[in-house]
């Protein structure tokens, strides 16, 4: 007797080449493997581009059904902005058109705060992996509005000071957007058959901020695909040329390279001749035009330089000594430090989310956002050579490859449909259509005002 093929459905945010972020990349390496494993993933996604209302387009992405949906409005990743109706009227048509046996959903964001609730409507288990801490934190990042990382329940006496505004808000509004952005996700997760997170530190966040009990979160790494040609291995103890420090990523605020700046400028400054030589490669793009432009002021005169966009085979091609990744926020996996450890290195992390854990005994710890404590951490391992070859000593091993970790998900898929579900949770009509009428109510007023004119023309 043949086995059936499984098929999953799985609900991203966004895809290649449209995006290339973690999550997409994941997916890239994932969804062959469980193709070669006899597996039949498609992917539904949410889009960067608008349409003039809501609407599905088919393609496919390494042979695997694509199904992108554009949504009709703008700011769609605002916190208040997280449900659309039209777009759940489209993916409920998608999954009963297709009846997948499981829904693996990785982010809500562009499409709509209900994906769980209308897969489980139909009868079809839902599998949640958290790649971020988005679930519980109306600014996505658990990143306060002052730039310091936070630990904070998700409610509105926390939230409220701190989500983003257009300005026009009532407290009202903002308030009922802040209590059915809890609402829809505490039920969302609590609705899903299972919930994976990386790392045993997003469940702890996770559990805390958003009232989820531990128990609902299973811990499951993540795969990652070899991707360097041989490794180089830890530094030797006499380097005859200078120590070179290592960034790679998207050069963001949140992730800390201005931090790791700020650090040479303080190692720089020590006396001289007590600190050999040295430079910091940045490789990546820059968010945005202004924060890059603030990075290359503060770097003026430092040994830093500035890659740009990057691929795999630039960074091995630099022969690095160390990565420094001082993230700000809290980092739910990085991929860059499993990068890292792969060419034989050792790093130097910040203390949030899974960097510490992951990092171990393989490299050293500051706290988050301080210079002072990065600068120290760096000067240890310039002028210690032995102190960098016990580091990369103690490198973890590698995350599974993506062929391990599709046969893992295919027994969590297996566990997911065997039951018992959870209980279908509704969420009231009544709360989303009321913060779309003070949503639509503010912005009037708003206009009005603006125009000079109390009632409308």
């Amino acid at each position: 007797m043949v086995a059936r093929t499984v098929q999953v459905l799985h609900v991203a945010h966004g895809c290649s080449p449209e995006n290339t972020g973690g999550i997409e990349t994941y997916l890239r390496a994932l969804l062959p493997a469980q193709r070669a494993s006899g597996i039949e993933p498609a992917l539904v996604t949410g889009s960067l581009e608008l349409a003039g209302r809501p609407t599905v387009t088919r393609s496919e992405m390494d042979g695997c059904p694509m199904f992108q949906i554009q949504r009709d409005d703008w700011f769609f990743d605002h916190y208040a902005h997280s449900y659309h109706p039209g777009v759940s009227r489209l993916f409920r048509e998608l999954v009963a058109q297709r009846r997948p046996d499981v829904v693996h959903l990785h982010q809500w964001v562009r499409l709509s705060s209900d994906m769980v609730a209308i897969a489980r409507a139909l009868d079809v288990p839902v599998v949640v992996t958290l790649h971020d801490v988005y679930t519980s934190c109306p600014r996505a990042f658990r990143l306060h509005r002052d730039g310091n990382p936070c630990t904070r329940p998700l409610s509105v006496a926390n939230c409220a000071p701190c989500v983003p505004r257009f300005g026009h808000e009532t407290e009202g509004e903002v308030e009922g957007a802040i209590e059915l952005f809890a609402q829809q996700y505490r039920a969302e997760l609590r609705m899903a058959d299972r919930v994976l997170v990386p790392v045993g530190a997003t469940a702890d966040l996770l559990s805390a901020t958003l009232g989820v009990p531990r128990e609902r979160f299973t811990v499951l790494e993540l795969c990652y695909p070899r991707r360097f040609a041989g490794r180089r291995g830890p530094p030797g103890e006499a380097a005859e040329r200078e120590l070179r420090f290592g960034y790679w990523g998207s050069l963001t605020r949140h992730k800390g390279p201005g931090v790791l700046i700020e650090a040479v400028r303080r190692i720089v400054a020590e006396p001289a001749g007590t600190v050999g030589p040295f430079t910091t490669l940045l490789f990546g793009a820059m968010s945005d035009e202004a924060f890059g432009a603030e990075l290359r002021r503060a770097a003026e005169g430092l040994p830093v330089a500035f890659h740009g966009r990057f691929d795999h085979t630039d960074v091995q091609r630099a022969e690095l000594d160390v990565g420094v990744f001082p993230s700000v926020c809290f980092e739910t996996f990085g991929l860059a430090l499993t990068e890292c450890f792969e060419l034989g290195l050792p790093a130097v992390v910040s203390d949030l989310g899974a960097l510490p854990d992951r990092v171990g005994d393989a490299g050293l710890k500051v706290p988050a956002g301080d210079s002072a404590a990065l600068a120290d951490a760096m000067l240890r391992l310039l002028r210690d050579p032995a102190l960098r070859q016990r580091l990369a000593a103690h490198i973890p091993p590698l995350p599974p490859t993506p062929e391990e970790h599709a046969a893992a998900l295919a027994g969590v898929y297996r566990d997911a449909s065997a039951g018992p579900h959870p209980p279908v949770e509704v969420v009231p009509a009544e709360a989303r259509a009321q913060l779309l009428v003070r949503q639509r109510e503010s912005l009037a007023a708003a206009l009005r005002a603006a125009a000079g004119r109390r009632d409308p023309q």
